[in-house]
């Protein structure tokens, strides 16, 4: 299912986890509830119709709560996957996307789709954001750390560590080691 009409803005202000807030037009809204509609028409029994006659609106009434709660999975599933295309590769879902507040959601076929989702990501990923620089060694201005293993200005004095899991640590080597 593709949304014509969506409309998202990201809060990254978090550093681990993200709040995506969509909102989806009245025309796809309608359209996703049609479609649970009709497909639910054909396997449920609406009082006063043969199974599969009944129109859509009496479907959409007798069977309201599983109608919602079909269409707006259907709706949150095609939005997700519409704007996780267009973010960046480090504001991708690490965790599965929860939906905030998901009780005080209404899906109504005369109006807008308004939710927000929160959704953990990569920690690993966020350190090459490519609008940041490489932060090793920078020197936060006004930042003065003190402490025996830090150098001037925080900046760590002994050997670094690897940055990928997996690579073998090297011992520094110490004034009077050379005859091992």
């Amino acid at each position: 299912m593709q949304i014509a009409h969506l409309e998202y803005s990201l809060d990254d202000s978090i550093l681990t986890q993200r709040t995506l807030h969509l909102r989806i037009g009245l025309a796809d809204v309608r359209l996703a509830m049609d479609r649970v509609s009709a497909k639910l028409r054909k396997k449920v029994d609406v009082p006063g119709f043969r199974k599969g006659k009944a129109p859509l609106s009496q479907v959409r009434k007798a069977h309201r709560k599983r109608v919602h709660a079909e269409a707006f999975e259907d709706l949150k599933k095609a939005a997700l996957e519409q704007v996780f295309k267009k973010l960046q590769d480090t504001d991708q879902p690490f965790l599965p996307p929860k939906v905030v507040e998901r009780e005080k959601v209404k899906l109504h076929y005369s109006r807008l789709l308004q939710f927000s989702v929160k959704y953990m990501v990569d920690p690993a990923g966020i350190s090459k954001r490519p609008e940041q620089p490489d932060q090793a060694g920078a020197v936060i201005p006004g930042s003065q750390i003190s402490h025996p293993a830090l150098g001037p200005a925080g900046i760590p004095s002994g050997p670094r560590l690897p940055s990928t899991p997996g690579t073998p640590i090297k011992e520094p080597k110490l004034p009077g080691d050379e005859g091992e």
